[in-house]
């Protein structure tokens, strides 16, 4: 159980550390949160301790940790190094995380992740070593199984003088621990909180005393930006991604995405749906057209957000404030079953009144006359007057006369609403999260947001957010048609999903939440998950399937498999035989790979041999896509940077072109064009593209005389060139689009 005594104060890191080993002993199992909320300085202390003492055993237990961005190559080098100065000069690197970069951990340190930052350790032996294939929602157990006894995170104070702290980006693991912790009698556990006035204060379950905490670094050392995570350029790959995503969910429903271009791309659709019907509708309709039951049966959702949706996500990305300031995620859950489930039928409006007091009471969560429990319930929730006594079931009035009233008549339920008549139910939430991570003006929008606004959001377990295991009955009252969106690396044939590993056994990120929600979605009903990937990779130059036959290992089995998206089409695979499951994921695959997939399920057995792909999915191409997205005025409303960016105009364009680079390949063949075009725009046509010298200068290509370094300043003034050819480059790539769509 947690000490409620006052936390001793520290300004010097070192300090704490004394303090902790003196409370803890020289064996120290350090669970930190993952993404934004460590606390790093004290974790680097700690780590120096346990580097210079060997007698100190220091095991951290984390996930995705953070880095500033790394500078592999030239190219990466010039276009990193003015990105460091500008967005992380305040970020302390975490130093276990550099050392075992080197291999350079000392034997008494052990550092285990159960997500990584995807496909930033593939080459690191410590940490393929000692990542913990685990579920999001068992490192609770996980860690206690390990004898945590320290949790070190960053925390926000209140602004007002009540002391309280917010966990603000990081209630995800701390509260479902320490209060597992508590349950099982565990033992003590050293809870550390580095303040961080720049971290938004986020009320709710996030809101803690300051009595959980034994000790609290504070001062001007610890106050620091947040960690930003630049948006990444959506391509059209993402976009029809989207929009058949956005085309699954249902008005009144409940929504989870993930971090990336995808889920910034599915925010997106789901915003023009909203704001740009007609054109949603006239996208959607050019991507789906030709498309029957063969793939999928399920009705196309394409109408206005006249009840909204509701968030509730283990990540909260970014596009979840847009979709709230664009009126579709506006629908709010409340924390009684019986009430959200009388709120569903859409008879009611979440506001107080006698309609909502009959029904409460004929539903039989209310008695007449109210109860000492109702009268708490009620007045909790803003649905009758605070004045009203459950003693006597009366009133006083302006003369301090005791006025009865009831629920039999209109006059007496009028008098029970008294002054909250007509006003919105108190405790509405529209996202619930566990996390996140994001731009800086993510941060920015969470510090300034209106109090009131920010009350609905909640912050909390990710036991809460990612299972039914407890108050199912809420939960299934709130997450109304659900649907829980993840990505995935590759997709079988059969239906299983690979989303975290290699075949040779190496981890890219992690199982994260993804099996959470696969499974939830079996539960809840009218819920589904959904599986989204590129139907194809661009590897040394060459396009690879990400559809395939077979795979070695899976994060989500085949007798899970639910719906899956390209940006080909949706395949609807839940409860179909395999020989269907087969036929749908080849109608969704790109057709240069769909003749040697279909052989492969030929041979053995599992399609019929005289089974042909139905023509209109033959025609599964890049240049389809393309084809699409570039009629009319549709590149306009599909920007590379739907939600804005951390970078500047350059380097939003530049971001773009050397991803294409990366892309291309890495030998001659492949880069001569490129090379061959940029070094005739160079030499002779430079004046004629301001924005590209603007790029090369951001570079540092002005007036170089390196043969070497002309030959990179052609290869990115060619891969800027096929950049501003692209129609959608014409606009300011930088910018939000938020004022176009709504």
């Amino acid at each position: 159980m947690q000490s409620t005594k006052e936390p001793e104060y520290f300004e010097e890191v070192e300090a704490c550390v004394e303090a902790v080993l003196a409370s803890t002993g020289n064996r120290i199992v350090l669970g930190l949160p993952l993404g934004i909320g460590k606390a790093n300085h004290f974790a680097n202390a700690l780590y120096a301790r346990a580097e210079a003492d060997p007698d100190i055993s220091l095991t951290i237990f984390t996930a995705l940790t953070l880095e500033r961005p790394a500078s592999g190559n030239e190219l990466q080098r010039r276009f990193v190094l003015p990105l460091l100065d500008r967005l992380y000069r305040d970020y302390q690197d975490l130093a276990y995380n550099q050392a075992r970069r080197k291999g350079l951990l000392p034997p008494n340190v052990e550092v285990c992740e159960f997500f990584m930052q995807p496909g930033s350790m593939l080459n690191v032996a410590s940490a393929q070593q000692d990542y913990v294939s685990t579920n999001y929602t068992l490192v609770p157990r996980d860690l206690l199984d390990r004898g945590v006894n320290v949790v070190a995170q960053m925390v926000s104070p209140a602004t007002d003088d009540s002391g309280d702290y917010s966990l603000s980006s990081n209630p995800d693991l701390t509260l479902p621990l320490l209060a597992l912790a508590e349950r099982r009698n565990h033992g003590p556990i050293t809870v550390v909180g580095e303040v961080n006035p720049h971290l938004p204060f986020i009320g709710g379950d996030a809101r803690v005393s300051e009595s959980i905490f034994d000790f609290l670094l504070h001062g001007d050392t610890f106050a620091q930006e947040i960690f930003p995570a630049p948006n990444a350029p959506v391509r059209f790959t993402e976009y029809a991604l989207s929009f058949h995503i956005a085309s699954l969910v249902k008005d009144g429903g409940t929504l989870q995405v993930g971090i990336g271009a995808l889920g910034d791309a599915i925010c997106h659709a789901l915003r023009l749906r909203h704001t740009h019907n007609q054109d949603f509708n006239d996208i959607l309709h050019s991507l789906q057209s030709e498309l029957d039951a063969t793939v999928c049966s399920i009705p196309a959702e394409s109408g206005l957000f006249s009840l909204g949706i509701y968030g509730a996500s283990e990540m909260v990305p970014e596009g979840f404030l847009h979709l709230r300031r664009a009126g579709v995620m506006k629908r709010k859950v409340y924390q009684d079953a019986a009430l959200q489930s009388l709120l569903n039928t859409s008879s009611i409006a979440d506001c107080a009144s006698e309609e909502l007091l009959l029904a409460l009471r004929d539903s039989g969560r209310i008695q007449s006359p109210l109860s000492e429990d109702d009268t708490r319930f009620l007045q909790a929730m803003g649905i009758i007057d605070p004045s009203y006594s459950w003693r006597g079931h009366r009133f006083l009035d302006e003369g301090g006369e005791l006025e009865e009233c009831d629920l039999h008549s209109t006059t007496g339920r009028q008098k029970l609403l008294g002054s909250v008549a007509g006003k919105p139910i108190a405790g509405g939430t529209w996202l619930h999260g566990g996390f996140y991570l994001g731009s800086t003006s993510l941060y920015r929008e969470l510090r300034d947001m209106d109090p009131d606004e920010l009350a609905g959001i909640n912050m909390t377990g990710i036991d809460y957010i990612n299972t039914l295991e407890q108050d199912r009955e809420l939960k299934c009252a709130q997450r109304q048609h659900a649907r829980f969106v993840n990505s995935a690396m590759m997709v079988t044939l059969n239906g299983a999903v690979v989303s975290d590993g290699l075949a040779n056994g190496k981890v890219v990120s992690g199982v994260g939440g993804q099996y959470n929600f696969v499974a939830q979605a079996q539960e809840l009903p009218g819920a589904r998950s959904i599986i989204a990937l590129s139907s194809t990779r661009t590897s040394g130059g060459r396009a690879q399937s990400n559809i395939v036959w077979e795979y070695p290992n899976c994060t989500i089995p085949r007798h899970l498999r639910d719906i899956v998206v390209t940006e080909y089409g949706i395949a609807d695979l839940r409860g179909k035989t395999d020989r269907d499951v087969i036929v749908a994921m080849l109608c969704i695959a790109d057709t240069r790979f769909q003749g040697e997939l279909l052989a492969k399920a030929k041979a053995a057995g599992k399609v019929e041999r005289s089974f042909k792909i139905p023509p209109q999915y033959r025609n599964n191409t890049p240049h389809r896509i393309l084809a699409i997205f570039e009629q009319g005025h549709r590149p306009a409303l599909l920007p590379y940077y739907p939600l804005g960016t951390d970078f500047t105009e350059q380097e939003a364009q530049l971001a773009v072109a050397l991803q294409s680079l990366k892309e291309t390949g890495r030998n001659v063949f492949t880069y001569w064009p490129l090379l061959r075009k940029g070094r005739d725009l160079v030499k002779h046509r430079l004046d004629e593209f301001p924005a590209i010298r603007a790029c090369l200068e951001r570079m540092g290509f002005d007036g170089s005389d390196d043969f070497h370094h002309r030959l990179l300043a052609y290869l990115v003034a060619g891969a800027c060139l096929t950049f501003f050819d692209d129609r959608r480059a014409l606009g300011d790539t930088a910018a939000s689009n938020d004022a176009n769509v709504q």
